[in-house]
């Protein structure tokens, strides 16, 4: 039932990931589907390679940071 509410009313999304400020990571409420902002802010589905995209991301900045 909750997925037919996300397929009509659209999802109603919660940021889980608030480390950063380049990288926003979302979670729906009702569904429990992941989403992230690509690099041209669209949102897309939180899927293997965007995790490690945004860990690898997260790294090159603290370097950048501490450098």
């Amino acid at each position: 039932m909750k997925m037919l509410s996300c397929k009509f009313k659209g999802h109603s999304l919660k940021q889980i990931a608030t480390d950063s400020l380049y990288k926003e990571e979302f979670q729906c409420v009702n569904c429990k589907q992941q989403f992230t902002t690509d690099g041209y802010g669209r949102m897309v589905k939180l899927s293997k390679y965007w995790r490690e995209n945004n860990r690898y991301f997260e790294t090159v900045l603290a370097n950048q940071k501490s450098a």
